[in-house]
């Protein structure tokens, strides 16, 4: 048995599920053995690599629920528009001048904020034709659900004051009826008219990818899953080569936009379909429910039809719904699709993505869907100042309600929803726990109970024993010993993915 032993943690403290032992062992992509280190050095040979934990605790390792990988890694190439970096309307438009001396193409910017923590108003065409107006300029909102062109921008696209609104969309206009430059819900319909959209090279995005990957790998993640709602055929071809050559080096699971179901099945893949040895596997059916634009889009009629179709195709679906109407409609929709279904057998469990507005009343509608949240707490670490500012007393304590959904029984896995907030999962822990800003700031509500309980819903609830897939991280400072506030600082020292070393900052002794 010692011949296939490969990696070898010893002097570590295993947690959760490892019990007074302090060392393990890996093979073939599992841990095989869970012990004291005179039982697990005697498994040592010369091909074995082995990490000396100097004291540092080792944990399952993290996923990421709902992250946007393309997204997150192209905010890297753009101009920062978060309030910490451009505070008023002149900053803003300052840094993107900067961005666009000797520029010659689209300037981009990204994380703008309309809230009173942040600008205080959305900017407009008038705003960003004072960057260029020989140049297309575009902000993109910190929701990433509207942006801002300028109006060399709003030319190369097409819209003028003519321009239909797209479904589910929104050009708002000004009292003479000319767009102002903000779009609502038209990323979809953006994309689509590309290459004009097109602002870097692929080598740029491939390296932007990949330290965005790094920066994971550094939190201790191991998993993502890609939530973007235009994920097809195209986009499963570009996870197989980031993942095949280690670009992107943690497991994917990719969703699929619902409008690319029967692409992906043409091609023979299907949910639960997978590639590169295990690594990338073809997710839930991702449809967007929005609120933005004034109403429910798609209709709740219409809602309940695509989440039949998507089940008809084998897929399970996850529906984006943030507002308090999108999170009912989204409830209402699965429960009349797994009574639909009660009969033949049940998809995988179907989810709700986000849920942010959840009161208890909604919430006994979640559960009573049998739907699994993917809900995200980290908005209120990182974002809970502008929640105070923005909504109402009464709704504060059911934001993203890990505590509460938990406590009631509902399955939940927790994501980041980069890049609309930093990926830091410990972030994340500390906002289910505490449900207090960064600042700290408490929102009210309930949280869950313990750092234990925080992790198990960010790493699939995986215990350190014998069988399980060596994805592990080794951590530091402790974070069951360390103050709550203190998580965001928890950083992995070496990170381990299907059994392989892929990630190593300041390593533990050979």
């Amino acid at each position: 048995m010692t011949s296939s032993i490969e990696i070898v943690l010893v002097n570590g403290r295993l947690s959760p599920g490892g019990g007074d032992a302090d060392a393990l062992a890996v093979a073939g992509g599992r841990v095989i053995a869970v012990g004291a280190q005179a039982e697990i050095r005697a498994l040592i040979n010369d091909e074995t690599t082995v990490l000396d934990c100097e004291g540092r605790t080792v944990i399952p390792g993290i996923v990421d629920a709902h992250c946007h990988v393309l997204a997150s890694a192209a905010t890297s190439l753009q101009v920062d528009c978060r309030p910490a970096a451009t505070g008023s309307v002149a900053a803003v438009v300052d840094a993107l001048r900067r961005a666009a001396q000797g520029n010659d193409g689209w300037i981009r910017g990204f994380g703008y904020d309309d809230s009173p923590v942040g600008l205080g108003r959305h900017l407009n065409r008038h705003d960003l034709d004072r960057v260029s107006v020989d140049l297309p300029v575009r902000v993109d909102h910190r929701s990433g659900h509207a942006c801002v062109l300028n109006s060399h921008a709003l030319a190369a696209f097409g819209i003028d004051r003519h321009t239909a609104d797209p479904p589910g969309g929104a050009i708002v206009r000004d009292g003479d009826g000319e767009p102002t430059g903000l779009l609502l819900e038209m990323s979809s319909w953006l994309r689509e008219r590309e290459p004009v959209d097109v602002p870097t090279s692929s080598g740029d995005i491939a390296n932007a990818v990949r330290l965005w990957s790094q920066r994971m790998l550094a939190y201790g993640i191991t998993g993502i899953t890609d939530a973007g709602p235009d994920n097809g055929l195209e986009r499963w071809g570009f996870f197989q080569s980031a993942v095949g050559d280690g670009t992107v080096p943690v497991r994917v699971t990719m969703m699929v936009g619902w409008r690319h179901m029967e692409q992906m099945r043409e091609a023979g893949l299907g949910y639960g379909s997978v590639s590169e040895d295990g690594l990338l596997r073809v997710g839930h059916a991702k449809i967007m429910l929005t609120a933005s634009a004034g109403e429910l889009n798609p209709h709740p009629d219409r809602l309940s039809d695509m989440v039949g179709h998507a089940h008809a195709l084998g897929f399970p679906v996850a529906i984006h719904a943030v507002e308090r109407d999108a999170v009912v409609a989204s409830a209402l929709a699965i429960r009349g699709a797994r009574s639909i279904s009660s009969t033949g057998g049940h998809p995988p469990r179907d989810r709700i993505e986000h849920c942010g507005e959840c009161p208890p009343d909604v919430l006994e509608l979640v559960a009573e869907s049998g739907a699994m949240v993917a809900p995200n707490p980290g908005f209120l670490h990182y974002d809970g100042e502008r929640y105070l500012s923005t909504v109402g007393a009464d709704l504060l304590p059911h934001l993203y309600p890990v505590g509460a959904l938990v406590a009631r029984g509902v399955s939940v896995v927790i994501g980041s929803d980069s890049p609309v907030v930093e990926p830091n999962p410990w972030g994340s822990i500390a906002g289910a726990i505490t449900r207090r800003s960064a600042q700290g700031s408490a929102l009210g509500g309930v949280g869950v109970g313990s750092v234990a309980d925080a992790l198990a819903l960010h790493s699939g609830g995986r215990s350190i024993a014998p069988g399980m897939p060596a994805n592990l991280a080794v951590v530091e400072p402790n974070p069951f010993k360390t103050s709550v506030d203190a998580l965001p600082t928890v950083r992995s020292v070496a990170t381990i993915v299907g059994g392989r070393i892929v990630w190593r900052d300041a390593p533990p002794n050979q």
